[in-house]
């Protein structure tokens, strides 16, 4: 793929944020400063490590005040920084800071210039760790120093962002870029502020986000258009370069050229050579568009000359990797597989420089450096390629099977990658991008069982989908548990104290006016990275903490599955690729997968289907459900036997989508399925017993409102628009008749407040929330539900859940869209479903849109009627549904009324009695039988 580019301030430039010269009075000092200086300036490098050697022999050097020397020894360090020598302008940082640890006189400003350049040496050879720490040290001092120029924080935000986009992770590089597009554009720093915006094209370019990345191109081009003097064609240039790869990416190939050939125009082949470089590139991936295959191969020597040209001391290898890469992927389409292979080996040697490759230029993936991952994936991927097309040439199944070998491998650097990353936001983002290859893995597999019918490939296709499912929602369970079973109670309340500090400052932001923000900005930054420090720490200090956190959770085999399956339920785990769904089928007695084509036809009835089911003004389409039906379900409930419960695994669009309201003509799915959802296959786990669940300790919420509540949420950017949320009639009436059927507690009007829910929340064992919520499909951290808002404090995010350890079998959530969130590819719903489970319900009673008060009313207290008789909750769910349809007029059958309640959690074995039991009780009425004859005979003896 053509590469995205940076202006000319990139994080290498912001090492020039120098000490500012300051007058000692000192002849000497002043003389040899000014000659490091100069030499730095003059690019005459080794005059200056000639320097440093005779100084340190000169009395008068020895003499020197520590805030002087450590200045001269910074320069050093610049110096070598600046020849690529970063070990070496580590030593001379360390040395600074070990002269100025006790030095009054150094300005703390100066101490965090050298903990940032520092920091971005230790960057550089691949230290992330103790880079993030520096970075963080540094730029504390910073922020904190009431005259440090905001104009210099700017570009140190820029320059850390630059980092963490560095090490993957796009959430907290576009929170630095933020920052500094901010400060920049306030202190009117013009260039500058377009180099963020541009920093932030690439970065949305890098996680494959076309359409934000072309928003802040667009920023960018606008600027340029308002400051044509201080932005000038040749800082367009790489503006128009990112502008035309996305334009090639979305397929505008006649932009594409334009765009590309606007910034060629203005380049200087000798002074901006990558830049034309990737001009070039852009045009060879054009010219292979059209099958001018010999042109592009000029274009791409080319390309390949510039960069070698241009390299020094390695410093854009991994571009080249890349130019090696696309001369594989132009060989490939050609058919030249001997010369891809060459090229590709030539790629991973450069990225993973110690690893061996085997005889079919595989190469090995433990213990070894990768210079750069999101490369060194994109290089195994174009494997499997070229071993698909050697199968595809021979029909020789064994390149299949090496293609899935591959395949493994990079599951390997993914999993190993995720763990450089803390935050959920961060770990979604890096997942989101790295989807795709699980959908060539699965293909691959299916490929291979069909071809050769063996089980083996069946079960390797299952593992590649379940292992995607959930990843974060179950790391993030692991750390929890991990972290309460190991930790002391000091370790947890701080851990707690700065958790809550992070979303105490998230909400905050939030809420801010445009003149807040900026401040908050920083300190939500702080607060993450405080925790970020905190939790590394803790990884070094207790490895069992890191072992449990990161074992990663195993895929249960097929067998354990089936095992622990109740003998009436079936599960279907749904995996959606690119232009496939994958649907796989486990009951206790059947394995099996069917396919379907994602066709533009199925997703449009996909997604008319879901708005139907949710507006009761319009008919559902029969023709919709039926095709629905017959695509996604007919052939794999075709082949169950006894089967009268489905627990469903979603992904991508069917996260949406009522199951139980499709038609498979004769009637709802409803009639003849009991249903429950889960995020993954290990939280679907099954009870080992229903008996031991009992029905009490409920505590339910119905909160009033005040008129003022849309204003209030409003003020707060929870809610935009005209609309208003109108009263919840019915809301008290459902708690208090579930409180009838279950006893408990419960808090109506003022009481249901959200103070109240965090001192009785965690004691629940039926949890029920008959109160409003709000769905943010953009950011799912901002989802809430809503208490009552006499309280200053009304809103319950994900985020706030955190400070709770719930309890909960249950958590009914009554309120609107409380299943609905962002979609993340795999990972699923981010909202407040979610976030009960992480918190730690078991079962989450949600609703996919809207809840009609009345149906919600009927269906609630049928479930719980249920529930109270011990009966699983799929099963209740299902014959709650059926009562209700029942005995409702058909205008209102509609599912908008009934359809949107699902089960999420765990799966329950129907109660019965066991053939143990069975035998216990037979033998025990047979005895008492015998004794009952014998009684009777004696007394008639006698």
């Amino acid at each position: 793929m053509p590469l995205a580019v940076v202006g000319r301030k990139s994080l290498g430039f912001l090492i020039f944020l120098f000490c500012a010269l300051s007058v000692h009075g000192n002849d000497y000092f002043e003389r040899i400063y000014a000659k490091v200086n100069a030499h730095i300036e003059n690019g005459d490098y080794e005059a200056n490590f000639k320097l440093v050697g005779l100084l340190e022999n000169e009395v008068n050097f020895q003499n020197l005040d520590c805030h002087s020397k450590g200045k001269i020894y910074h320069k050093i360090g610049v110096t070598h920084y600046l020849a690529y020598q970063e070990a070496d302008a580590i030593g001379y940082y360390e040395k600074v800071l070990n002269l100025w640890k006790d030095c009054i006189s150094v300005p703390k400003i100066e101490s965090a210039n050298t903990l940032y350049n520092l920091g971005v040496c230790h960057r550089y050879l691949g230290n992330a760790e103790k880079a993030k720490a520096l970075f963080d040290e540094s730029l504390g001092i910073f922020e904190s120093a009431k005259d440090y120029p905001a104009y210099q924080l700017g570009l140190k935000y820029h320059g850390i962002g630059q980092f963490y986009e560095s090490i993957r992770d796009k959430f907290r590089a576009q929170l630095y870029f933020s920052n500094a597009i901010n400060f920049l554009e306030r202190e009117n720093a013009v260039l500058e502020q377009f180099e963020a915006l541009n920093s932030s094209v690439t970065l949305h370019m890098d996680f494959r986000a076309y359409n934000q990345a072309s928003k802040y191109a667009s920023q960018a081009l606008k600027l340029a258009e308002e400051y044509p003097k201080e932005i000038l064609s040749e800082d367009l240039i790489p503006v128009y370069l990112n502008a035309a790869t996305i334009a090639f990416e979305q397929k505008e190939y006649h932009r594409s050229e334009d765009l590309a050939r606007k910034a060629m125009n203005s380049i200087d082949v000798e002074t901006n050579s990558e830049f034309y470089a990737t001009g070039l590139e852009i045009l060879a991936f054009l010219q292979m568009e059209n099958k001018n295959f010999a042109e592009a191969e000029k274009l791409m020597e080319k390309v390949l000359a510039i960069r070698k040209e241009f390299d020094e001391e390695g410093s854009i290898l991994n571009l080249i990797a890349i130019t090696h890469e696309n001369f594989a992927g132009l060989y490939l389409r050609q058919g030249t597989l001997d010369k891809a292979n060459e090229q590709l080996a030539k790629g991973i040697r450069i990225v993973a420089p110690n690893t061996t490759l085997d005889a079919r230029m595989v190469p090995t993936v433990n213990n070894i450096e990768i210079k750069n991952e999101n490369t060194f994936i994109r290089l195994l991927e174009f494997k499997t390629r070229i071993f698909e097309k050697q199968y595809e040439d021979t029909g020789d199944l064994e390149w299949l099977q090496h293609s899935l070998e591959v395949q493994h491998k990079i599951d390997s650097v993914i999993k190993k990658g995720l763990r450089s990353l803390q935050f959920e936001q961060s770990k979604l983002e890096f997942l989101d991008v790295r989807f795709k290859h699980y959908g060539e893995a699965i293909q691959d597999a299916l490929r291979l069982h069909d071809l050769t019918g063996d089980p083996y490939y069946l079960e390797q296709a299952h593992q590649f989908s379940a292992k995607t499912k959930a990843l974060t929602l179950q790391q993030e369970l692991n750390r929890i548990t991990a972290l309460r079973s190991i930790a002391s109670d000091t370790v947890l309340e701080k851990e707690r104290v700065l958790r809550e500090s992070m979303n105490q400052q998230r909400s905050l932001l939030f809420e801010a006016s445009e003149e807040q923000r900026d401040s908050l900005l920083q300190a939500f930054t702080r607060a993450q990275n405080a925790l970020d420090a905190f939790l590394v720490q803790l990884e070094k200090e207790e490895p069992l903490y890191y072992r449990e956190r990161y074992g990663f959770l195993n895929v249960p085999t097929i067998r354990t599955i089936q095992k622990r399956l109740p003998h009436n339920l079936a599960l279907i785990e749904f995996f959606e690729a690119e232009e496939s769904i994958y649907a796989f089928w486990i009951s206790q007695d059947k394995f099996f997968s069917t396919t379907v084509p994602l066709t533009e036809k199925l997703r449009k009835s996909i997604e008319s289907f879901i708005q139907q089911c949710g507006n009761p003004e319009v008919p559902v389409s029969q023709t919709d459900s039926n095709f629905i039906f017959a695509e996604l379900m007919e052939e794999g409930l075709s082949r169950l036997t006894k089967v009268e419960r489905l627990g469903v695994i979603p992904d991508g669009l069917l996260h949406s989508l009522s199951f139980e309201a499709l038609y498979d003509g004769e009637g709802f799915l409803v009639q003849n399925y009991a249903f429950s959802y889960a995020y993954a296959i290990s939280l679907l786990e099954p009870r080992n017993d229903a008996s031991t669940k009992t029905p009490g300790d409920y505590v339910g919420f119905a909160a009033s409102y005040s008129n003022g509540l849309s204003a209030k949420l409003k003020s707060r950017k929870r809610f935009f628009g005209d609309e208003l949320l109108s009263p919840l009639v019915l809301s008290k009436k459902e708690v208090t008749q579930a409180s009838k059927i279950l006893g408990g507690t419960t808090f109506f009007g003022d009481e249901a407040s959200l103070e109240n829910f965090h001192d009785h929340a965690n004691n629940a064992q039926i949890l029920h929330l008959s109160l409003h919520g709000l769905v943010d499909t953009d950011d799912p951290s901002r989802s809430c539900i809503i208490f009552d808002d006499s309280e200053d404090e009304f809103l319950l995010s994900p985020p706030d859940l955190y400070k709770n350890r719930l309890k909960a079998d249950l958590v009914l959530l009554s309120a609107c869209h409380s299943a609905n969130g962002k979609i993340y590819n795999g990972e699923g719903v981010q909202g407040m479903s979610k976030a009960f489970l992480l918190a730690g319900a078991q079962n989450v009673f949600s609703s996919l849109w809207n809840a009609s008060e009345s149906s919600s009313l009927d269906i609630t207290q049928s479930f719980l009627e249920q529930t109270k008789r011990k009966t699983p909750f799929d099963i209740a769910l299902q014959k709650a549904k059926l009562n209700y349809l029942k005995e409702v007029p058909p205008s209102q059958r509609h599912p908008y009324y009934w359809a949107n309640f699902i089960l999420l959690g765990k799966v329950e074995p129907v109660a019965r009695t066991s053939w143990i039991s069975i035998v216990l009780i037979l033998g025990a009425v047979l005895i008492s039988a015998i004794l009952l004859y014998h009684y009777f005979r004696r007394r008639k003896t006698l």
